[in-house]
């Protein structure tokens, strides 16, 4: 009986290459399907019918939304998860990549933005699309908020900046609530290049978006405000991007390979659900005791 890789051997092309070509999972250029084709005939291969894999399609932002380290620890997380499942994780950087593909479910990483006429099962991974009720996986943002009002008190800070460029979501709610039951001040404030980020004399500010650090951080120092010895700093952001700040960013979030995970996961189960992901806080070097 002939066999693929009697049919590999034929047309001059690795096993992989014929198996790629009949199962459609991969482009072929037409000169290698037709040589594969043509061996299939004059062996008198019969394909076995085969199930095809479960695809799910991954899209991403640009590289100026997140970090590589952070894209990387999540793309090995989710790559590994589907694997154990012998499912097919596809790349792709635009939606329109997606469309041509026989894909059952797309995960899109927050901020990339889904097709706009797509029929699959979405699972977003991050902030949600107000428009759009997909699945999604995030860090409890209300519960992230708690933590950080939670740690400020401990430290003696009474009056807090909160710092935003988007409109205020989960994050400020959890914040102001629980820094309120604390018996601290909290003033709002819409971020913009060269607003006077302590204007209302906090002793500490929150960044609620992580684009915003190297902004706030810089107009800190122009002003001669020392971190943390005159104004501590923290922020919902990623490890990668606390770390690589001026000064060493205390944080709260959630790392990038449990949401790797859980994007897998939930996409895998088929049921449209919300899965927000306890936040943990780490202490560094832009927090400090209330200065007296």
């Amino acid at each position: 009986m002939t066999t693929l890789a009697d049919v590999a051997r034929h047309a001059g092309v690795s096993l992989s290459t014929v198996s790629y070509a009949l199962s459609g999972k991969r482009s072929i250029s037409t000169d290698t399907r037709q040589r594969i084709e043509d061996s299939v005939r004059v062996l008198g291969y019969e394909p076995r019918r085969l199930t095809r894999n479960k695809t799910l399609a991954l899209l991403l932002p640009g590289q100026a939304d997140v970090g590589p380290m952070w894209l990387g620890s999540f793309l090995v997380a989710a790559s590994t998860r589907a694997r154990r499942d012998d499912v097919d994780l596809l790349l792709s950087a635009t939606a329109d990549a997606t469309s041509a593909q026989e894909v059952d479910s797309l995960i899109i990483v927050s901020p990339a933005t889904a097709p706009c006429h797509s029929s699959m099962p979405v699972v977003r991974v991050g902030t949600p699309d107000s428009a759009v009720e997909d699945s999604r996986v995030d860090v409890d943002r209300a519960a992230a908020g708690t933590q950080c009002a939670t740690y400020l008190a401990d430290l003696g800070h009474c009056t807090v900046a909160f710092l935003h460029r988007d409109p205020l979501e989960d994050f400020f709610w959890g914040f102001a609530s629980a820094a309120r039951a604390l018996g601290c001040t909290v003033r709002t404030q819409v971020w913009q290049p060269g607003v006077n980020p302590v204007e209302t004399h906090p002793s500490a500010l929150v960044v609620a978006d992580e684009l915003l650090i190297g902004e706030v951080l810089s107009e800190l120092d122009q002003r001669h405000l020392r971190v943390p010895q005159d104004v501590s700093v923290m922020a919902l952001c990623s490890d990668e991007t606390a770390t690589r700040a001026p000064v060493a960013i205390t944080s709260v979030g959630v790392l990038p390979e449990t949401l790797g995970q859980t994007a897998v996961d939930i996409a895998l189960s088929g049921a449209r659900r919300t899965h927000l992901l306890e936040p943990r806080l780490t202490v560094r070097a832009s927090t400090a005791v209330a200065p007296s």
